[in-house]
């Protein structure tokens, strides 16, 4: 095969797969070609859609490949019946976040971090495919423990969990009660 038919290749498969595709299975798919190899097409692919001011690239996305469109140009692909955006309230966020941060975690841990129930919003991030039981506990009733997915670092273009922002980059360093609102306490005046 040519360097060209490669490339023509490698953009087929990743423009029509539904998920992200590791360098490995799409040499399997193309054939004649090599891990390494499909790194350089990817850079060279990209290189070429940014030069002709595409609206799409390639990325790494959960130890893979994908094709996605640009930030930027997102609101006309949302528009399409066929693109989901995933709506998630607070409790569910920061559920996410928890198990994000500490995996792995039973639910008596989100539970304890939280202060409250969390049974609906895992059951909630499990549905969406976002958390999964990674193992049990050696404790009696043998509960669950929690991590994220394969589909959570897809959503949240991560090609790793080591990619996710640090508490100092999110301001979030603080001791809680160090970032709580103050609001001036009036006498009464009788």
């Amino acid at each position: 095969m040519t360097k060209l038919e490669l490339k023509q290749a490698l953009e087929t498969i990743l423009f029509v797969a539904t998920h992200p595709l590791s360098p490995k299975q799409l040499t399997e798919l193309i054939g004649d070609c090599e891990t390494k190899e499909i790194r350089e097409l990817v850079a060279e692919l990209n290189l070429s859609y940014k030069k002709t001011n595409r609206i799409f690239r390639i990325d790494s996305v959960a130890d893979g490949l994908q094709m996605h469109t640009l930030p930027e140009h997102k609101k006309w692909a949302q528009t399409l019946e066929t693109v989901k955006t995933i709506k998630l309230s607070p409790a569910v966020m920061e559920t996410l976040a928890i198990i994000a941060y500490k995996q792995p975690l039973t639910r008596a841990g989100i539970e304890f971090i939280r202060g409250v129930d969390s049974s609906h919003t895992i059951r909630r991030l499990m549905q969406q495919k976002m958390v999964r039981i990674v193992g049990r506990e050696l404790l009696p009733g043998r509960p669950g423990i929690y991590g994220t997915t394969k589909n959570f670092l897809e959503i949240f273009g991560l090609t790793n969990l080591k990619y996710l922002p640090t508490l100092s980059e999110l301001n979030m360093d603080k001791l809680p009660g160090d970032n709580q609102l103050e609001l001036p306490l009036e006498e009464d005046s009788e």
